[in-house]
């Protein structure tokens, strides 16, 4: 799972996309309030990316608290 986690991930940085967020299992691009938000991928196995913060799993989380560096989470699988 890593490994495809890393290429999804290389594959969005290199399209532009500099951060992502959970949203019941779906990974988005983050992007200022007032524009539309894209759906990148949805984990049918709710298994991927568990080191994303689901915003869904709390009452008080929004996208902005929970949104993460692709940079960083290229670096943090390229560790494995």
């Amino acid at each position: 799972m890593s490994e495809l986690e890393l290429l999804l991930l290389k594959m969005w940085a290199e399209n532009g996309i500099a951060e992502v967020y959970k949203y019941k299992n779906t990974i988005r691009v983050f992007r200022r309030e007032g524009l539309v938000r894209y759906e990148l991928f949805c984990d049918l196995t709710y298994k991927m990316f568990s080191d994303l913060e689901d915003t869904a799993n709390r009452d008080d989380a929004y996208a902005e608290d929970c949104k993460a560096s692709v940079k960083d989470l290229i670096k943090s699988r390229e560790g494995l």
